[in-house]
């Protein structure tokens, strides 16, 4: 499970509301979840954006920090 995914059921949606909520198609999350596609700059942007998480987190495997 990918961190998308994980951020996914966090929320507890389905695929097709988190799809609908970020503006994608639900086919476009399915494979980015499942890792068969990586989306264009703009969809890793809306996807952070909608989960509040960095692009790096979600996308490159980067940890999670918190300035202070």
């Amino acid at each position: 499970m990918n961190r998308i995914q994980e951020e996914r059921i966090r929320k507890g949606i389905s695929q097709t509301e988190a799809a609908q909520l970020i503006g994608i198609s639900k086919g476009m999350l399915a494979m980015i979840e499942l890792e068969q596609r990586n989306g264009s700059d703009e969809v890793k942007k809306k996807i952070a954006k909608f989960y509040n998480k960095p692009v790096g987190y979600l996308f490159f495997n980067e940890p999670l920090t918190y300035s202070v």
